[in-house]
């Protein structure tokens, strides 16, 4: 029997399982996750905010557990030693591989703020921490999300679909800057804002308040106190690599892997949040935390530990396509720029909008912001780097003739 071991129970690790359970009968596969609940929809958390969802919705249908060569541990690798073939628990004892899987995903941020410990102070992360959540929301009238990414809107909209005044603090000049520009921020804030959302950009938490060790309001650098009973830290989140110091693998931001989602040290790969990626269009090295890119790299991993050989495709560290306040959006690739070297067109008509940018005759970004028909067929372009030579006006005006 060949003895796999996967490190984690993402969308990267289910992924790369359920590839490795198809293509090798003869696989004893353990799994070593720190949630006690692995194998869920993580997109799917803030629905549970809001009761719109059960914990059995977020559920994967097909549990790879149920597969009697699949066993799981609830336990957190603490180390791994590549000469003896082993990881140490945390629990205790070590677990033997033939090929090892690391992907143990990512973790929150916590920023440094005075009162940060307080009590209704969560950083939103996983499941266990969703139910947390939804308990302490009883009696609970005002809700402050610090954070304006996706993860912080989404998790502000769940807040406020439970008839909490919401407001989200965003230090930089607008909400979700990595996945819209200006022009498509404002649209969507003042959606946010029409619905009773309060945003507040260019600002910063300097203190959260709290009146016997119990979270009242938070203190912005600004000045202003807004009223909380609830505080989420959304500020981001950083790989799980800390466990790999002395193993040997090579690591930079992340985990650094080739192709084929292999590590530096043979028959160990990794794949999903704590992998460093290869942006084609930003022509430079990243960390991603995108489901999309997990699941190819998991597969990639999957099929290479079961001795297919794969390839991983370009993998873009900026790809969405979400709805936000009842607007659809699709975004990727390059978002934001002001260089001479790039040519951008943008059109606007009622809600719906459209932004491309060219590096000569190749698409590098885009965003569509309520009408999105046929945004796959430009990511796809934007993806492989393909050049349009004389087809790229009338690209231009087919993408921008659909706005209307």
């Amino acid at each position: 029997m060949m003895r796999y071991v996967i490190v984690g129970g993402s969308i990267a690790a289910t992924t790369a399982l359920n590839v490795i359970r198809a293509n090798r009968l003869d696989a004893e596969i353990q799994v070593v996750a720190d949630e006690a609940r692995p194998f869920y929809y993580r997109a799917l958390i803030p629905f549970l905010l809001d009761n719109s969802r059960s914990v059995e919705e977020l559920l994967f249908t097909e549990q790879p557990t149920d597969d009697e060569r699949v066993q799981f541990r609830h336990d957190r690798c603490i180390g791994v030693d590549p000469q003896q073939g082993a990881i140490g628990l945390a629990s205790g004892g070590t677990l033997p591989y033939d090929r090892l899987l690391l992907a143990a995903g990512s973790s929150s941020l916590t920023p440094d703020i005075a009162g940060v410990d307080s009590k209704g102070v969560f950083s939103l992360r996983d499941l266990d921490e969703a139910l947390k959540v939804r308990a302490y929301l009883k009696g609970c009238k005002n809700a402050v999300v610090i954070g304006g990414a996706l993860a912080g809107i989404k998790m502000a909209e769940a807040l406020q679909r439970t008839a909490l005044q919401v407001a989200v603090v965003e230090q930089r000049r607008h909400i979700l800057p990595h996945i819209a520009d200006t022009e498509t921020a404002q649209r969507i804030g003042q959606r946010l804002g029409q619905e009773g959302m309060e945003i507040l950009t260019s600002d910063s938490a300097a203190e959260i308040l709290a009146s016997d060790g119990k979270v009242t309001g938070v203190r912005l650098s600004s000045g202003k106190t807004v009223p909380a009973d609830l505080v989420l830290l959304m500020t981001g989140v950083q790989p799980n690599i800390e466990f790999l110091a002395g193993s040997g693998i090579a690591l930079d931001q992340a985990v650094l892997t080739d192709q084929e989602m292999q590590t530096s040290v043979p028959d160990i790969y990794a794949a999903g949040d704590m992998v460093q990626i290869h942006d084609p269009v930003m022509g430079k090295d990243v960390v991603s935390a995108l489901w999309g890119n997990a699941v190819h790299m998991g597969r990639t991993a999957g099929f290479n530990m079961s001795g297919i050989k794969a390839l991983a495709p370009p993998l873009l560290s900026s790809f969405n396509s979400t709805e936000i306040a009842g607007l659809p959006i699709i975004s990727a690739g390059l978002l934001h720029t002001q260089s001479e070297q790039y040519a951008v067109y943008a059109e606007a008509q009622d809600e719906n909008y459209r932004k491309l940018i060219f590096a000569q005759d190749r698409l590098v970004g885009m965003i569509f912001l309520g009408k999105v028909n046929r945004a796959g067929v430009y990511t796809n372009l934007i993806r492989n780097r393909i050049p349009l030579g004389d087809r790229r006006d009338a690209l231009i005006r087919e993408v921008m003739g659909e706005i209307a």
